[in-house]
């Protein structure tokens, strides 16, 4: 056993109880496969559960290569990646007996096979001779000895596979240092003087000057506390030559673990979680999953976590609303009654302990589960009132007659929220409609059609209100809420109106002045208000009408001419004002449309009225068109003949008829 009682030294001591040899011939070329066909353990007494026994080497020859390892007794042994192999139950060798394993190697990517042969006996092949490890001794490990070749005379090294389990140190020691771990000796150092050394990162590799030894005496001692969370093993090589440095034993393999301690306390990946859960959820719903982490040994119970939850707050309408998985984090409801409109947050403190959960012997950390509870349609809308009113001017349209309130204890702005509105009795034109005001939910009854007074003065509408989302299944209430509305409709003063409009008469043309044409009049939409309506004249453009300002009767101040430049067509347009005398006045306009028909009243005239004839180089013609300014039949075709004047003008010029022009 180490020195001051080491929690590494029962382990260490088991290096005394076994060795490990082979025959063969010199070292071969490098190729891949075990370094022996067969390996001889010796094991010294009975075999503890989980105690090291051998370790079989694989030349990868540097390709890297992914490496399956299988024992052909896998009930009473358990080997490991990289070719440790372990006990799995306590068993005895007989002194006399012996144990036959097969170790077989696969390349995981090309299926590749290799293996070997194990042959464990009870012999011991650690030195003994000062009898078993006290408490001021340590461990030694023999390089391989030699024996007597066929009787010459000098000592053949006979070719050995020496496999040392690994020796294990805890993190963490206190010392003090240096502190000593094993002791490497060859049997050469009986007959001549040898130097000791190890190589490797830890010893002469970075990290340097971890490990020593005494070239001497071979003890190989750590010089400072190690941490496993840094490096968790070494791997070093111890070398034996003589005083002229020359070597004595082929280099050994020595593999050195750092056992872990539990010197991390768990820490939460975030100190805050956020999650969510729907209100109403059944007990055995997911929440969500909080995760922390050990620096210690996963494999240990340093680094094996378990979660708990501290506390919940608020403790409504339980105190136990969720639990957590201890193993995985997980944070499900376990009671039900969970309402967004009573408790819409909780507030979990979880711990993470190693250690398994113990709390005498495990660290422990804590962090906050902050679960929002998310809401569902669980509540439909409900009118404020049975019935609302509002009023309405006729013939206003755009205009907003009533605001209907609703009260909704979902979450605002949200689908389970937000109200829709119908019309479902008493708008059969469909005059009115709701939409929903986005800020404050409310409905707004809006006229959309104008409405008259003399028609309809009240309007009784019934009026449903629902939410955008349908209503959560399970909820046994009326999905919608119902009211009436009550809206009274204003008489106002109506602006008269004239029918027809436009107005058409017929009359010919050259009528005189104060002649009586027609009467044009309005009448008054406002049949339950008594009102006197009086005319003016709004358009004339000829000046040729007047109106009677009390009866609306149309007659003329001057004479009416259909080839005047203000008839279009044979139309003359006047336009006309009715106005009542309402509070406030209201007026309405009427267009009288004249159709003159034609009289023949415009003598034809020669065109052009002068011209001027060349008689060289020859006698010449022109032509000479008539225009008359009435319509036909009073207008061509025309006559036409030369002037008496002078008498003799027939004796040298005719007129030829060409057309009716």
């Amino acid at each position: 056993m180490y020195p001051n009682g080491g929690s590494g030294v029962l382990l260490l001591s088991l290096l005394t109880a076994f060795q490990i040899s082979t025959e063969g011939r010199g070292p071969p070329l490098c190729k891949p496969g075990f370094t022996e066909d067969v390996y001889y353990a010796a094991i010294s007494g009975g075999v503890t559960e989980g105690q090291p026994l051998f370790n079989v080497r694989f030349l990868d020859c540097g390709k890297n290569r992914r490496l399956r390892f299988e024992i052909s007794d896998p009930v009473d042994f358990r080997i490991e990646a990289d070719g440790p192999v372990y006990a799995i139950k306590v068993f005895q060798i007989s002194t006399n007996g012996s144990t036959h394993l097969m170790v077989k190697a696969q390349d995981v990517d090309s299926q590749e096979q290799w293996q070997t042969e194990v042959k464990l006996s009870s012999k011991t092949g650690v030195s003994q001779q000062d009898g078993p490890a006290t408490p001021q001794q340590i461990p030694e490990i023999l390089f391989p000895r030699q024996q007597q070749a066929n009787g010459g005379g000098f000592l053949k090294r006979m070719k050995r596979d020496w496999v040392i389990p690994p020796i294990n140190v805890p993190e963490n020691s206190r010392g003090p240092f240096p502190q000593e771990l094993v002791r490497i000796r060859s049997d050469h150092d009986k007959s001549r003087s040898l130097r000791y050394s190890v190589t490797g990162p830890g010893a002469d590799q970075p990290p340097t000057g971890i490990f020593i030894i005494n070239p001497i005496s071979g003890e190989v001692s750590v010089t400072k506390p190690l941490d496993r969370e840094q490096i968790s093993n070494f791997h070093l090589r111890a070398h034996a030559v003589d005083l002229n440095g020359n070597q004595v034993e082929n280099p050994i393999d020595i593999v050195i673990n750092v056992i872990d301690m539990n010197d991390n306390r768990p820490e939460f990946i975030h100190q805050i979680w956020n999650g969510t859960v729907p209100e109403g959820s059944k007990p055995g719903t997911f929440v969500m999953t909080v995760t922390s982490m050990d620096k210690d040994d996963p494999k240990t119970a340093n680094g094996m976590l378990r979660y708990k939850i501290l506390s919940q707050n608020p403790d409504s309408p339980a105190s136990n609303m969720f639990t957590i998985n201890n193993q995985t984090g997980g944070i499900i409801t376990v009671a039900a009654g969970l309402d967004r409109e009573k408790v819409p947050q909780y507030t979990l403190i979880i711990q993470a302990t190693d250690m398994e959960g113990n709390p005498m012997y495990g660290l422990s950390n804590t962090a906050t589960a902050v679960i929002k509870v998310t809401d569902i349609n669980d509540n439909p809308p409900e009118f404020t009132a049975d019935t609302f009113t509002g009023q309405v001017p006729e013939n206003k349209v755009g205009v907003t007659v009533a605001n209907l309130a609703v009260t909704d204890k979902d979450q605002p702005n949200t689908p389970a929220w937000n109200a829709v509105y119908k019309i479902t009795g008493g708008d059969p034109t469909g005059r009115f409609s709701i939409p929903t005001d986005p800020t404050t939910n409310e409905g707004l009854v809006t006229v959309v059609k104008p409405i008259d007074y003399e028609t309809s003065r009240t309007f009784v509408l019934t009026v449903v209100a629902e939410n955008e989302a349908s209503l959560a299944r399970g909820i046994h209430l009326p999905r919608q809420s119902t009211a009436t509305v009550s809206i009274k409709v204003i008489d106002v003063n109506e602006s008269p109106y004239f029918e027809p409009n436009p107005k058409m008469m017929k009359i010919e043309e050259g009528q005189p002045a104060e002649s009586v044409l027609n009467t044009f009049t309005a009448q008054d939409p406002d049949r339950f208000m008594t009102q006197t309506i009086r005319y003016s004249k709004l358009s004339d453009p000829a000046n040729w009408l007047r109106i009677d300002p009390a009866n609306g009767q149309i007659s003329t101040i001057a004479m009416l001419d259909r080839e005047s430049p203000y008839v279009k067509n044979n139309y003359y347009n006047a336009t006309f004002l009715a106005t009542d005398n309402g509070v406030p006045p209201a007026s309405g306009t009427g267009t009288l449309q004249i159709v003159l028909l034609d009289l023949n009243d415009n003598a034809p005239h020669v065109f052009p009225p002068d011209v001027e004839v060349c008689e060289k180089p020859e006698p010449n013609a022109i032509n000479i068109t008539a225009v008359d300014h009435d319509l036909n039949p009073n207008a061509g075709p025309f006559a036409f003949e030369l002037a008496l004047r002078p008498p003799d003008i027939r004796k040298n010029w005719t007129i030829t008829r060409l057309s009716g022009t």
